[in-house]
């Protein structure tokens, strides 16, 4: 007897749905493709229970007759294409047939459609099965119902994450449609309530975009976009220039002939283009649309039809890289190098003096200080990526044995008239930390944000920024850890407005967040009200809001753990909090800043992992001069 056998037609279509429809998101999203393929003008959208009870879209399209309407709930079946040939020439959302038939698998569905001039039918699916059918209404287009969602699959039940979650993920699909096909008008309403409505845009490409995604993504950060066109890869870019990027990174929209996609080859080649003008936690908003010929790509290499395969990435990388560069600085103002170039001496010959080529030659970021001299090696070592033989001499790391002297009140910082000798190394108290080698004396701030202290190896720097960030984000972590955060009641609560999807994100969080001290609640679609805010914060409202803002990107994924978020949200507040680069300081507060840092666990570092301070040694120092 065989062991094999053919699946029967339930099982084997509640597994296609698994491949097809991983959430409800993945329903409504399969659902809003059919109906811009059916020519839809305008769709309504209600979803109740985050999609578990209700999703129903209703459109203006096509419609079906009473035939089609049979054949729609089929797998396989599709006015799509006719052979896989026609792959090479699709100009659809959907072509495998697979969506109505999984969803059907799994939900209690009903299709009501009529054609234009036709006469309305309605078609019941509960689990794969057809219960009825009969005449309805002759209004043209076609109306979806999913209710019940993985009623008979209770295990895919379990895998759905919290309501405020799903209901992030149905918007965010709707956010994505309504940005590709701006041609439709959108209507959503979540458990009744009106969450958007986005009339049909007409008129200039550029136009219609705006204002689009200044419902969707904000005034502000819509209003920031530079947007340029290019023929190549049929490119229209809007983009952040250096200067407006935001603190968040899901406002980041890739359309390829107008399906959203998540294509890793187009958000690094945007990355890459803005090279080191990005400061660290700050994103980019963009849409990228492009228009390509269907046989260019492959959208069948994934059942939810997300990724896409270009017929070269390498072209494409290149093209968004180079394009998105200019797009980016073409409003700006170019980054300007100073190179002083070191008069040679007397002595050297004529092959070791540089040409002019070499001098005012545009220079990488690592290379502008280094110039052809006597001390050229030596300043390479200080200014180049590449780590140099003796770099150890240079940003001496912390020695095992640390020195100091007896009483810090009889170092003498040296003087331009003579050069100070080693002074003599007794360990230091046990309660510092290994990298400290003091005594340090202040000298002062550098462009008003780095610090300046001269200790017995020679100069350290530190940023001060990054310093006191590390400072508070010790302190804040340990109130948190210790249940000693202090809540402040806000007498005129705080509204804050957020892309619905982000709105739905960072309330899925609103029971630990209360634990933290913010108590948030739901106001209308777009704004949640912040009641109470931990006391440690004491910020204006604008830093509030700023704050709520990249708070919402934060949380995200419920499935996060609890000290994840914690330690990212007490950075940002740190963050927030701290001194910024070019803000005064006096040397009272350089001093104590110092001491501070001793006190951290890892005064080194500041939370988000950079650098915090650089010992530059004397020695290295004198190299620079021949000494």
């Amino acid at each position: 007897m065989s062991d094999i056998h053919v699946l029967d037609e339930q099982t084997a279509g509640q597994i296609a749905a698994g491949e097809v429809i991983e959430r409800p998101a993945g329903v409504l999203k399969e659902l809003l493709e059919n109906a811009v393929d059916a020519g839809a003008g305008a769709i309504n959208i209600d979803i109740e229970g985050a999609g578990r009870t209700l999703i129903r879209v209703n459109d203006n399209g096509r419609g079906m007759d009473a035939e089609d309407l049979k054949l729609s709930v089929l797998r396989h079946a599709t006015s799509k294409i006719s052979n896989f040939d026609d792959l090479s020439s699709l100009n659809t959302f959907g072509f495998r047939g697979e969506a109505l038939y999984s969803v059907a698998a799994v939900s209690k569905m009903a299709i009501t459609s009529c054609t234009e001039g036709g006469s309305g039918n309605r078609l019941e699916i509960h689990g794969g099965s057809v219960i009825a059918q009969s005449p309805a209404p002759a209004l043209q287009g076609t109306t979806v119902e999913i209710r019940d969602l993985f009623y008979n699959v209770p295990a895919r039940q379990k895998f759905l994450k919290s309501d405020s979650y799903e209901r992030a993920c149905l918007l965010k699909v709707i956010e994505e449609s309504a940005l590709a096909n701006l041609n439709v008008g959108y209507h959503v309403r979540v458990n009744g309530r009106d969450v958007y409505h986005l009339p049909a845009q007409a008129g200039d490409f550029e136009t219609a975009v705006r204002v689009r995604a200044r419902q969707i993504i904000g005034e502000e950060v819509a209003d920031g976009l530079v947007y340029k066109e290019f023929e190549a890869l049929g490119l229209h870019l809007f983009i952040s220039p250096a200067d407006k990027l935001v603190r968040v990174r899901d406002l980041q929209y890739i359309f390829v002939n107008r399906r959203p996609i998540d294509s890793k080859t187009v958000q690094q080649a945007i990355y890459k283009a803005y090279q080191n003008a990005r400061p660290p936690n700050y994103f980019p908003a963009f849409l990228v649309y492009m228009t390509l010929p269907p046989s260019s790509f492959d959208v069948n290499i994934h059942p939810q039809k997300r990724d896409v395969r270009f017929e070269d990435e390498h072209a494409v990388f290149g093209t968004i890289l180079r394009y998105a560069g200019e797009t980016i600085f073409s409003n700006g103002r170019p980054i300007q190098a100073t190179v002083s170039a070191i008069a040679p001496s007397v002595d050297l010959p004529p092959a070791a003096q540089p040409a002019a080529e070499q001098i005012f030659a545009k220079p990488t970021p690592m290379e502008t200080f280094a110039a052809a001299s006597p001390v050229k090696e030596a300043t390479a070592a200080l200014f180049t990526a590449k780590e140099p033989a003796d770099a150890s001499a240079l940003f001496a790391p912390p020695p095992t044995k640390l020195r100091d002297t007896e009483d810090p009140a009889e170092y003498v910082p040296a003087t331009s008239e003579t050069a100070p000798a080693q002074p003599a190394t007794p360990a230091l108290p046990q309660d510092n930390p290994p990298w400290y080698q003091g005594p340090y004396h202040y000298i002062g701030q550098l462009q008003r944000s780095y610090l300046l202290f001269e200790n017995p190896l020679g100069l350290v720097i530190i940023d001060q920024h990054a310093a006191q960030e590390r400072v508070l984000f010790e302190h804040y972590l340990d109130l948190f850890e210790k249940n000693e955060i202090q809540v402040q009641k806000l007498l005129f609560p705080i509204h804050v407005d957020l892309p619905p999807s982000n709105v739905e994100s960072l309330l899925s969080w609103s029971d630990w967040l209360k634990t933290a001290g913010f108590e948030l609640e739901p106001f209308a679609a777009r704004t949640v009200l912040v009641k109470t805010m931990p006391n440690i914060m004491r910020f204006k409202e604008d830093d509030m809001k700023a704050f709520i803002v990249s708070l919402a990107d934060v949380v995200g994924d419920p499935a996060k753990s609890t000290d994840t978020l914690k330690r990212k949200m007490i950075a940002m507040l740190a963050c927030k909090r701290a001194i910024k680069a070019h803000d005064a300081i006096t040397a009272p507060e350089a001093e104590a800043l110092l001491e501070n840092m001793k006190k951290c666990k890892d005064g080194m570092h500041c939370p988000h992992g950079r650098p915090v301070l650089a010992q530059l040694d004397i020695k290295a120092i004198g190299k620079l001069f021949g000494r």
